[in-house]
């Protein structure tokens, strides 16, 4: 039902995939922690899969314009360079991030920002993947200092409203491709 009230009112079905389960975002002393964990309606192979696929993210997420391996360290631990496009209210900002990631086959993923290469004086963020049922759940977390000015009143809300939009839009993608794949 709730489904069909949202057709009605012309959101796009792709808009409802995926489910956020829980968001948060703080800023203390310049530096934001935001975390969020999702359910998606794939399995977490296919979704690290997609979200460690550096060199294609802006397939699954718009506000990248670039996204590249800029050094392999290891078959399992990559350097990525990505460049955000962000624009919320009044607010855009282009933002460049150099990140060493790391996954393994537990469905961890991490990354450390590095601060030279990017717009960001300190960052980290961390993705766990967890089966639950045909998909997965995602619980992700992730702090920044930012080199930039950020309003300082709304940031927080600034930063997890992208969050929530970015994920939003990934998830159906992810969905949609796991279907693709003839995922359960």
């Amino acid at each position: 039902m709730r489904r069909l009230v949202w057709c009605l009112l012309g959101v796009p079905l792709a808009a409802l995939a995926g489910e956020i389960l829980d968001s948060s975002a703080n800023l203390d002393d310049g530096v934001y922690t935001l975390t969020l964990t999702a359910r998606i309606d794939a399995p977490p192979a296919i979704v690290q899969q997609l979200i460690t696929d550096y060199d294609r993210l802006s397939e699954i997420n718009s506000s990248l314009t670039e996204s590249r391996v800029v050094m392999e360290h290891s078959p399992v631990k990559h350097r990525v360079h990505t460049v955000i496009q962000a624009c919320i209210l009044f607010f855009c900002r282009s933002v460049t991030q150099v990140q060493d990631i790391t996954r393994d086959t537990n469905g961890h993923i991490e990354a450390l920002i590095l601060p030279a290469l990017s717009d960001f004086r300190q960052g980290s963020a961390r993705w766990d993947l967890d089966a639950t049922g045909n998909g997965t759940t995602m619980h992700f977390s992730t702090s920044l200092e930012p080199s930039f000015w950020v309003p300082p009143l709304i940031g927080p809300w600034l930063f997890e409203h992208q969050l929530i939009r970015e994920v939003r839009e990934s998830t159906a993608i992810m969905e949609s491709r796991a279907r693709e794949a003839g995922a359960p």
